[in-house]
């Protein structure tokens, strides 16, 4: 599977209401670094990528999700789901069959 991380970067960055440049400044870099990062202009070593989640607040399980648009919701009703009791769960999925 293929990821485009400069998409996502900017999905998550954007999400956490930053600017390229703001968030090249809290990493410490130049400030047009994730400017060029997103338009791919350079290849991300993997510690860098994970300093950029670490900053954004983001796991790789979500930054690497088929479905990252959508993950935190789809956790959170994963988590809702697991706490109902058995007979609880099966009428929810009759209900959305």
């Amino acid at each position: 599977m293929e990821y485009d991380i400069a998409e996502r970067v900017a999905y998550f960055r954007n999400k956490r209401n930053l600017s390229a440049r703001e968030l090249s400044l809290m990493l410490g870099k130049n400030s047009s670094y994730i400017s060029k990062l997103e338009a791919n202009a350079f290849v991300i070593s993997t510690p860098a990528l994970y300093e950029i989640l670490n900053v954004l607040q983001v796991s790789p399980q979500e930054f690497f999700a088929t479905n990252y648009h959508t993950y935190s919701i789809n956790v959170e009703l994963i988590n809702l789901i697991e706490k109902l009791p058995l007979e609880k769960r099966e009428y929810l999925i009759k209900f959305l069959k």
